[in-house]
């Protein structure tokens, strides 16, 4: 077994470690956001502007699959970076296997879930008469990938959490750069339209899980595969992974409720016009807010392994670091959003009705972008520690008790314009909330610090 990256995270420089940690991170987070993105540019210049509603529309599927598989991956992440930071490498081992096991059969039963009931689900998810057969057309095909996708998601964060970032940026490079490959030869030359979209997606996350396998099944990995670990799945363990991840989980299905409401809204206002600009806009912002939660993938592990090891002026620092640099990374990126909204948008369509509403909407959204990088640092935190009611509520608190009803309230007062404004305010009091919390937190860390 590889350990030099695992020892790194208790004797490296902070700064310099965790560049190391969230450099791939986030590059691995901002190709796997490309996926959508990918899709709606090709869709978009190929089949047109309910083309890229009918993409969006099953987004918030795609988020709960991610949701799930997170809270194996973050949680079990957790799990194994504090087994490994305190020396146990045989609990380490027997995570990977309940992970692993227990992961796979939840994959198969959303699987099955998905395929049953597609249709109802995304009429829930705001599908309409323009748009339902071509929603179907490629929602069909991408629950068909349902195990891939969620065995790829896992398998990044576990890898993540031993603090091989390289690892997870290049499986998600692999899988990014086929995608672009196949994306325009299905649509252009095969012309096989959303459904050469949707093929394009699940094959290239063939490839990503092909190469992460590889990794873990040829002994690379610090965690060794040991087969009696993976025929007997471990309860302690698993719900010890599946409260620190519940975290994640929240976070994401959140997020998944959030585009819902914000679909059935935009439905009504603007119909599938602006369901494609409500997803454009929130596709952009993800290709921003993801290399963000890769920043604190990078994070976790250092968290993580220096809490296990009572190391808590490393994990000071690096909560310190990450604060700032992300904080600042969103600045900029909202700076970029609100001097060229048009310009980003015409990338993806040339409808003027499309581009009229979504350029409101990145005006409006940008404007709380700045306050999104200490949430996702401090929720990140949470979950490295392992304290899983905290990390659970703060994940929760942006996307799940803030978010929604703020749109629907600001909707209701002001239209479209007020759930765009719902992005803003729910930025801003979820920044409020989540730094009084930390700074609560980090107190009592700073009087441990002390007294050791």
């Amino acid at each position: 077994m590889k350990t030099n990256n695992t020892e790194a995270l208790g004797t490296a420089p902070v700064g310099p470690l965790l560049l190391k940690l969230s450099i791939p991170a986030m590059a691995g987070m901002f190709m796997l956001s490309l996926y959508n993105v990918v899709d709606a540019f090709f869709v978009g210049r190929g089949v047109g502007a309910l083309g890229i509603a009918s993409v969006f529309i099953s987004f918030p599927a795609t988020l709960v699959i991610m949701a799930v598989s997170q809270t194996f991956g973050v949680g079990g992440a957790s799990v194994i970076a504090r087994a490994l930071g305190a020396g146990r490498n045989d609990d380490a081992s027997a995570a990977l296997g309940t992970i692993m096991s227990s992961g796979l059969l939840c994959a198969l039963v959303m699987t099955a879930f998905l395929m049953i009931f597609t249709r109802p689900l995304l009429l829930i998810l705001g599908a309409n008469h323009e748009i339902i057969e071509s929603s179907l057309t490629y929602a069909d095909i991408i629950f068909i990938g349902t195990p891939v996708f969620f065995m790829m998601m896992v398998f990044n964060n576990l890898v993540r959490g031993e603090g091989n970032t390289r690892l997870s940026m290049l499986s998600m490079a692999i899988s990014s750069g086929v995608n672009i490959a196949l994306d325009p030869l299905f649509i252009f030359v095969f012309k096989w339209g959303l459904a050469g979209a949707a093929w394009a997606t699940v094959i290239a996350q063939v490839c990503a899980l092909i190469w992460l396998l590889y990794y873990y099944l040829g002994g690379k990995s610090a965690v060794a595969v040991r087969l009696h670990c993976l025929r007997r799945i471990s309860l302690p363990l698993l719900t010890q992974v599946i409260s620190v991840g519940a975290s994640a989980f929240v976070r994401q299905v959140g997020i998944a409720i959030s585009w819902t409401v914000l679909n059935r809204i935009f439905a009504d206002t603007g119909g599938a016009i602006g369901v494609a600009a409500s997803g454009l806009v929130q596709r952009m912002l993800s290709l921003i807010i993801m290399p963000i939660l890769g920043m604190g993938h990078g994070l976790l592990p250092l968290v993580g392994y220096n809490y296990g090891a009572k190391n808590y002026r490393r994990v000071l620092r690096g909560m310190g670091l990450a604060n700032v640099a992300s904080t600042a990374i969103c600045f900029v990126c909202a700076i970029f959003l609100l001097i060229f909204p048009r310009e980003l948008l015409a990338l993806f369509s040339r409808d003027e009705a499309l581009l009229a509403s979504g350029v409101k909407g990145i005006v409006c959204v940008a404007a709380g972008l700045s306050f999104a990088g200490s949430q996702t640092m401090i929720s990140t935190y949470y979950q490295g520690i392992g304290s899983a009611r905290l990390a659970f509520f703060l994940s929760m608190l942006r996307p799940l008790l803030l978010h929604p009803p703020l749109a629907l309230i600001l909707a209701e007062l002001f239209g479209m314009n007020g759930a765009w404004a719902s992005f803003t305010a729910a930025d801003i009091l979820a920044f409020a909330i989540s730094g009084a919390i930390y700074i609560k937190g980090r107190r009592g860390l700073i009087r441990s610090e002390l007294k050791a």
